[in-house]
């Protein structure tokens, strides 16, 4: 047989796999959605016949007569949908619902699971039952081997406010990928004032920074008092506690012999946690930060007088409103527009004085906020 029938007939087959590999994605595709059609449809009438019941637990036994062969994970995506949507009394009867069902036991048991994902789902669904021996399984869940596992266990730990070591958990989540930097902050910032002795311990123990950026923005958003002396020292060690391979890392920050042993990330973490702590000591730290020679600590100190209104710092900001790097320029302007009229002459005195970029940010600014010029000048 010549070359030219044999391409043909190679060609011809291909296509026909090709076809019938097609023909079997399309068919898979149409179960799968048909499939998920019928599952949001059992769910909605399951939803339906929760809601009716919940009203009146005596019936729970007529509910549970009516659920079919393999609701069970239906009814269980139905709670976890329906939950966080509740409060009050509603929560606790469909928890007491969920576990007439046996939810609880069967959850308990799927943190056993081979499927990760399984596991996950059994750990978050378990921050909803208040229960000793759920607080035993969901401890031994920080230590499973996949990340998502130990995030839902922690997040129904912190839901349950039973945390039992601080310290504890963030050895356990330390260790998580930077890609869920932002799930491990907001675990942490759920743990309230009664983790704030853990999390100022963390700070003042020898862990890694990124550890104490986590802890530090949790004091932050916890908005304990009592951090403040250990953030002012973890602010003050900082500028000395990166190296040069650490701020390379962080795209965007500057790139001089200046930030060589500083680690940024860490120090501007800190000043935001100090801005909401409106401390004397914070505001003292925060108005000496005008000061820094790196524009990022500048700005963000800018940030966090704006934010807390210090009027003290006015005389300081006005004069970083001709500063030689933009960031720095906008967040004072913004920071004094922020504190009333004393700040509004700042920058009235800005749009009439002798220095370009003061004039031109001061501009700016007072535009973008809808402010007359003529009126700003006046």
């Amino acid at each position: 047989m010549g070359i030219y029938p044999a391409v043909y007939i190679t060609a011809l087959t291909l296509a026909v796999v090709t076809v019938a590999l097609l023909g079997f994605l399309v068919v898979r595709q149409s179960i799968v959605l048909r499939k998920l059609a019928r599952n949001e449809k059992r769910q909605r009438e399951l939803l339906g016949l929760a809601m009716e019941y919940l009203e009146e637990p005596e019936f729970i036994p007529a509910f549970k007569a009516q659920l079919k062969k393999g609701d069970m994970r239906q009814i269980v995506q139905v709670f976890v949908d329906l939950l966080p949507k509740l409060k009050g009394d509603y929560v606790d009867n469909v928890v007491s619902l969920m576990r007439e069902l046996g939810i609880q036991k069967t959850s308990i048991k799927a943190l056993r699971s081979k499927k990760w994902w399984r596991r996950a789902d059994a750990a978050a669904i378990l921050g909803y039952f208040k229960d000793p021996t759920v607080i035993s399984a969901l401890e031994d869940a920080l230590d499973d081997s996949e990340v998502h596992v130990r995030l839902e266990a922690a997040r129904s730990l912190s839901r349950q406010k039973a945390i039992s070591s601080v310290a504890g958990l963030v050895a356990r989540l330390s260790v998580v990928d930077p890609s869920h930097s932002l799930a491990v902050r907001e675990i942490f910032r759920s743990l309230g004032k009664t983790a704030a002795p853990g999390l100022i311990a963390v700070l003042e123990s020898d862990v890694p920074e990124s550890t104490k950026i986590v802890s530090a923005d949790a004091l932050g958003h916890i908005g304990d008092p009592r951090a403040v002396r250990a953030l002012l020292k973890v602010f003050d060690a900082g500028e000395h506690a990166g190296t040069p391979s650490q701020v390379s890392r962080h795209r965007g920050f500057s790139a001089s012999p200046q930030t060589a042993h500083r680690n940024i990330t860490l120090q501007l973490t800190v000043m935001r946690a100090l801005s909401q702590l409106y401390d004397d000591d914070s505001i003292k730290a925060l108005t000496t930060a005008l000061d820094d020679p790196l524009w990022e600590i500048r700005a963000c100190a800018c940030e966090c007088l704006g934010q807390m209104g210090e009027r003290g710092a006015i005389s300081k900001l006005e004069h970083l409103l001709g500063d030689n790097h933009w960031w720095v320029r906008y967040y004072a302007a913004n920071a004094l527009f922020n504190m009333g009229a004393s700040g509004m002459s700042a920058l009235q005195r800005a749009v009439a004085g002798l220095s370009a970029r003061a004039r031109e940010i001061a501009g700016d600014l007072l535009r973008e906020k809808g402010v007359p010029m003529a009126e700003a000048v006046g």
